[in-house]
């Protein structure tokens, strides 16, 4: 599992390697960015809010219905209240990119057919 610090050192590097006339940042700036973005993620989905980020996937917020349910350790019946929860739907690409082992594959352009 990687963690947030993890993933913004990674992001740092990959940046670096993109393009070399980008302006240096720390990567403790790269962190708080990060940081930023998933705390402003969490609080839309929070209030309700749907989140979709292309090329990797959608977050929204559904309800789950009550329900009975049963103790595993004593097979009782309980009632189970309906709640709000958190869904993950990924996109295509990131769906694709899974399947392959994290191996992206280049869309192969159309050739025009000549007359």
């Amino acid at each position: 599992m990687f963690s947030l610090a993890e993933v913004s050192n990674e992001v740092y590097l990959r940046v670096d390697q993109v393009d070399p006339d980008i302006p240096k940042m720390k990567k403790s700036g790269v962190y708080d960015i990060l940081k930023a973005s998933f705390d402003v993620m969490k609080q839309a989905i929070a209030s309700g809010e749907d989140v979709s980020i292309p090329g990797f996937g959608k977050y929204k917020v559904s309800t789950r219905k009550a329900r009975n349910g049963r103790n595993p350790r004593t097979g009782e019946t309980i009632k189970i209240g309906a709640k709000q929860v958190v869904r993950f739907a990924p996109s295509s690409v990131l769906r694709e990119a899974v399947a392959e082992g994290g191996k992206t594959k280049k869309k192969a352009k159309k050739k025009k057919k000549k007359k």
